[in-house]
């Protein structure tokens, strides 16, 4: 599967118009955002890791192992570096604890004390305590590290995934029937769903759902590497939650086109994009900032967020 950057740019500038209209974003939040999004796709052409050839078998995976469990993922490391010192001279010059965050990132990397490799792989192995530490030091922006780190190695984890998606084993198509006639339509043959909720390429966990067709077939969006796959309508992501009396679902005015998924067995919530009847782009990462007051609700209503946004707050 290609990248195509124009395709990309052009989704990302309309759906940046879109959050631009939205009061309850900050502007400040917007262009930050925004900026970083338009860097890593311009990142991503260039990208240039090493694609492993060592991964899990087709049998090994149709069973719920990942292609590539997700320490294991190589990146770009010059790239990213090079993204690190590019980012952070653009977030310094925003104001507030972000910026006196960055300031003493940079500060951190020049004198030794922030060695960059091991703050890359204390990412790709959800090595928390690492962040943790440097979270201290910067009390009222504590994610600032995670933020700038997960942002530069974004172009070479999705390079990864992109070529991995040609290795997913086949699973036999799931075809629809037209309703008017019985016949099987094929245009919206799919393949069958994943029993498993966690990402097959990475392993790692969906930070948001979406629907596609007129059939409201169910895809998870990978939190980690952003692979898009097809997961059962009716499972919670996190648990694999089956009961429809344990699955409920609510959505509210302020965010159109998105609902809030909730299971009752393990307090756990996701949003889902449902843009088949609303002409919306979506780019499931913008997607989550678009549909913010939904998180408000589900903390407020006792439902925890099953992971991080892709942007590590």
């Amino acid at each position: 599967m290609n990248f195509d950057y124009n395709s990309a740019k052009e989704k990302l500038d309309k759906k940046v118009s879109e959050l631009r209209d939205k009061s309850f974003l900050p502007e400040e939040l917007v262009n930050l955002i925004s900026n970083v999004a338009a860097i890593q796709l311009e990142a991503q052409q260039h990208s240039s890791p090493e694609i492993p050839t060592e991964l899990a078998s087709a049998e090994q995976n149709l069973q719920g192992r990942p292609l590539l469990a997700r320490e294991d993922f190589p990146y770009d490391y010059e790239q990213a570096v090079k993204l690190i010192n590019e980012l952070s001279e653009m977030v310094a010059k925003e104001e507030g604890p972000i910026a006196e965050a960055t300031a003493l990132i940079t500060a951190g990397i020049k004198s030794g004390e922030l060695d960059l490799k091991k703050a890359f792989q204390a990412y790709l192995e959800t090595d928390d305590d690492f962040f943790l530490g440097w979270a201290e030091k910067m009390p009222e922006a504590p994610r600032t590290l995670s933020f700038l780190v997960q942002s530069a190695l974004t172009p070479s984890i999705k390079t990864v995934a992109l070529t991995l998606s040609d290795k997913l084993p086949e699973i036999e198509p799931d075809t629809s029937k037209r309703p008017d006639t019985g016949e099987i339509d094929f245009e919206l043959e799919q393949p069958a769903p994943r029993t498993h909720g966690h990402c097959p390429i990475c392993g790692s966990v969906p930070f948001m759902h979406t629907l596609h067709h007129k059939q409201g077939f169910r895809y998870a969006n990978c939190s980690f590497c952003h692979t898009e796959y097809r997961v059962q309508r009716m499972a919670c992501a996190y648990c694999d939650e089956t009961s429809a009396d344990k699955l409920k679902f609510f959505t509210v005015e302020e965010a159109p086109g998105y609902r809030v998924d909730v299971c009752e067995s393990c307090k756990s919530y996701i949003k889902t994009a449902d843009f088949r009847k609303v002409d919306k782009i979506s780019i499931p990462a913008l997607d989550d900032l678009e549909s913010l007051p939904l998180d408000f609700v589900s903390v407020k209503e006792g439902y925890n967020r099953g992971t991080l946004s892709v942007w590590g707050f």
